[in-house]
C-alpha cells in the first residue's frame, strides 16, 4: 500500500556523525532542509546557545550519568537523555537528535520508549556499545501514534549498538519497533533465548511502517526477526512493510529456534530481503524454520496475509547436522494464502552442502524467478527430481523433472522401457509427482514411442494432468516379440496470466 505522505531525508555522507546529524532532523514544517552542523556533547544547558535548528547530540554519560561499567542500573539516564527532546523547554526547537551512548556496558532493567521522530541511538559499534537488558516485556519500544498526514519529519534508527538479553526476564525483546517511515537498523541482538522471546520485533500498532532499510546481526533468539500487525491498537494499522531493505545475518546454533518470521498479515513488497547464516540441530523434535509466514488478517480495511511480494529474496545458509538430531525447516507456510510470489533472487539452503527438513510448501512460492538449492519441495532447482519407483507393471525406467531459471516453467524428461506382453493403453498414469509440478490444467507434451510391435517412431505425447498426475496419451498397443520404448522431453508453463 502507498503511505499518505512519503517525505525525502537530506543525508551527508562524510561520517556516521555527519550523516545522522542531517538524516535525524529531516525536513521542517514546510519542507526546508535543516543545518547539518551537529553538536557534539551537549547538554541540555549548553544546548539552549546553539542554532535552534539543529540536531543535538546528547550523551547518555556525560549529560545524564548513564554507568557505562553496567554496576549501576541507566534506565532513568537513558530515558531522560531521549525525553530531553521533548522537554519543555525543548533540547531544540525540531524536537529531535541523537542519543549518543559511548562504548561500554549499560545495565537496563525496564523499557525505555521513544515516539519522537527522528531520534537516533547511536554507539561506537557492536559489542563496543551493549544495552544489558535486565527486565521483561521490550527493551526499546519505539514507534509514532501521530497522523501520517501531518508529519513533516521522517526517520530515525538504532545504529552500532548491541542489545544482549542474557539477564532478561520472561518473553522480551531486544527492539521493538514500528509505525514509522524511512526507520534505519544497524544493529546486533543477541541471547533473548526465552519462550515467546524476539531479537528484534518490527510491529505495526498505528499505521504502517515503510522504506526500512539497514542491517541486522542476530543470534542465539526464540525468534530472531518477526514482522507482525497488531490491528487491535488503532483503526488506522495495516501489514505494510513496503519498500524495505534489510540484510538479516543469523547465528543460531539450537535448531529449535526460528530465523525470520512473518505473522497476522504482514507483509513485504517492493522491497528486498536477504537472510544469511548458520542454524544447528537439536537432539528433540524442532517445529522451527529459517522463513515462517503464517497468519493473514482483514481489519481496518486492509486484508492481507503474511507474505513476501514483488521482491528480491535472496537466502543463503546452512545447518550443522548430526546422524540422528532434527534441523530446521526450510521455509514454512501456515496456509495456502502464506505465500512468496513474483520475487526473484535465490533459495540456498545447501550452502557447505549441510541438509534442513523440507519445507511444507503447496505451490506457496508462485513465479519466483532464480535458483534454488537445498530443497527439493522448492521452485528454481538446478538438478532433476527423479522418479523410478512405482511404476506400472513391465514399465521400467524414470520420470523426470526439473524447474527452469523463470520459476514458471518445469522441464520434463522421460526413457521408460515397456517389457514384451506389457500392454500400454492410452490415459495410463505412469507416476504422480509432487503437487509442486501440477500446473492448474492438462499440460501436452510432445513424445514418440518404439520398438517391437511398432511401425517405426509412433507419436505418443505425454500429459502432466493436476495433481501432478504424469499419463501416458499416445495410441494403445501392446509390446510383442520384445521390449519397446517411449520417450520424450519438453517444457510446460505452470501458470499463465
Amino acid at each position: 500500500m502507498a503511505s499518505k505522505l512519503h517525505g525525502a531525508s537530506q543525508r551527508a555522507t562524510s561520517s556516521r556523525r555527519s550523516l545522522l546529524a542531517v538524516g535525524a532532523t529531516g525536513l521542517l514544517a514546510g519542507g526546508a532542509a535543516v543545518a547539518s552542523t551537529a553538536v557534539t556533547g551537549s547538554t541540555p544547558a549548553s544546548a539552549a546557545t546553539t542554532s535552534t535548528n539543529s540536531p543535538d547530540w546528547i550523551n547518555v554519560v556525560t549529560s545524564f550519568n548513564a554507568d557505562p561499567t553496567g554496576a549501576n542500573d541507566s534506565t532513568t539516564a537513558f530515558q531522560n537523555a531521549i525525553n530531553s527532546f521533548t522537554a519543555n523547554p525543548p533540547i531544540n526547537s525540531a524536537g529531535c537528535g541523537v542519543v549518543y551512548i559511548p562504548a561500554g556496558t549499560y545495565k537496563i532493567s525496564s523499557t525505555l520508549t521513544c515516539t519522537t521522530v527522528p531520534v537516533y541511538l547511536v554507539g561506537d559499534g557492536a559489542w563496543a556499545t551493549t544495552i544489558s537488558f535486565h527486565g521483561s516485556g521490550d527493551c526499546l519500544r519505539i514507534y509514532d501514534d501521530s497522523t501520517y498526514g501531518t508529519r513533516t519529519k521522517f526517520g530515525g534508527g538504532v545504529v552500532g549498538i548491541t542489545i544482549d538479553g542474557s539477564n532478561a526476564q520472561g518473553a522480551s525483546s531486544g527492539l521493538h519497533v514500528g509505525d514509522l517511515l524511512q526507520y534505519e537498523v544497524d544493529l546486533t541482538v543477541q541471547n533473548f533465548y526465552q519462550a515467546g522471546s524476539i531479537g528484534v520485533h518490527f510491529d505495526n500498532n498505528y499505521y504502517w511502517m515503510e522504506q526500512l532499510f539497514g542491517r541486522i546481526y542476530a543470534q542465539n533468539c526464540a525468534s530472531h526477526v518477526v514482522f507482525d500487525w497488531t490491528s487491535g491498537t488503532a483503526t488506522t494499522s495495516s501489514g505494510s512493510f513496503e519498500r524495505c531493505d534489510l540484510d538479516i545475518y543469523i547465528n543460531q546454533d539450537n535448531g529449535a529456534f526460528d530465523g525470520v518470521v512473518f505473522q497476522n498479515g504482514a507483509f513485504i513488497t517492493n522491497g528486498s530481503l536477504k537472510i544469511r547464516g548458520n542454524f544447528g540441530y537439536s537432539s528433540s523434535a524442532v517445529s522451527s524454520a529459517v522463513l515462517r509466514l503464517t497468519g493473514s488478517q482483514s481489519a481496518n480495511d486492509y486484508p492481507s496475509a503474511s507474505n513476501i511480494t514483488a521482491s528480491m529474496l535472496d537466502i543463503g545458509v546452512e545447518c550443522a547436522t548430526k546422524s540422528g538430531d532434527h534441523v530446521p525447516q526450510t521455509i514454512v507456510f501456515g496456509a495456502a494464502g502464506n505465500q512468496i510470489s513474483g520475487c526473484y533472487g535465490a533459495l540456498n539452503f545447501g550452502a557447505a552442502g549441510s541438509t534442513f527438513a523440507a519445507s511444507n510448501n503447496n505451490k506457496n512460492i508462485i513465479n519466483f524467478v532464480g535458483q534454488s538449492t537445498g530443497d527439493s519441495t522448492l521452485p528454481g532447482q538446478t538438478t532433476w527430481v527423479t522418479y523410478s519407483s512405482g511404476l506400472p507393471a513391465g514399465i521400467t525406467g524414470n520420470v523426470s523433472f526439473r524447474f527452469l531459471p523463470t520459476g514458471n516453467e518445469v522441464m520434463v524428461s522421460w526413457a521408460l522401457a515397456i517389457a514384451s506382453g506389457t500392454k500400454l493403453a492410452s490415459n495410463t498414469t505412469i507416476v504422480t509427482a509432487a503437487s509442486l509440478y501440477s500446473a492448474g490444467d492438462n499440460k501436452l507434451i510432445p513424445g514418440n514411442a518404439t520398438g517391437e510391435g511398432l511401425s517405426g517412431n509412433v507419436y505418443a505425447p505425454a500429459e502432466m494432468s493436476p495433481g501432478g498426475i504424469f499419463k501416458y496419451l499416445g495410441p494403445s498397443y501392446t509390446s510383442t516379440g520384445g521390449s519397446s520404448w517411449w520417450f520424450g522431453q519438453g517444457v510446460y508453463t505452470l501458470s499463465v496470466g
